[in-house]
């Protein structure tokens, strides 16, 4: 296999042809609007698809506790700077025990609108 010149890589290269799918993760955070036992509702710049599966995880006094999350809604709406924005409404699908009493606190607390941020 002929290199180009000026070509720095070390191993060869192939082309592909046709289709390869691909997939790519990544974690964004995101401000919570609000919380309850059963969901919650997240702002994001990015829409999710309906009836998606996605890992959410809460940070609280250093201690990061994940959930799986089924989008059941997305709603569009313009944020204060003039751009697009989405309130996602997410259904827990598994809740861990230490999530659920967190989220309690959080009620009791009066914390449950706007109780901070998750990472999804």
């Amino acid at each position: 296999m002929r290199r180009k010149v000026g070509d720095r890589r070390v191993g060869p290269r192939f082309e592909i042809v046709g289709a390869l799918w691909g997939t790519l993760e990544t974690v964004v955070r995101l401000p919570l609007k609000n919380v309850s036992l059963g969901g919650a509702l997240i702002h994001s710049h990015v829409p999710l698809p309906l009836e998606s599966v996605h890992r959410v995880a809460f940070d609280s006094g250093g201690r990061s506790l994940s959930v799986q999350v089924r989008v059941a809604r997305v709603a569009d709406e313009l944020s204060a700077d003039g751009e697009r924005a989405h309130l996602i409404a997410v259904e827990f699908l598994s809740v861990q025990p230490a999530l659920l009493q967190l989220i309690e606190r959080w009620l009791s607390e009066g914390q449950g609108e706007a109780a901070g941020s998750v990472s999804a």
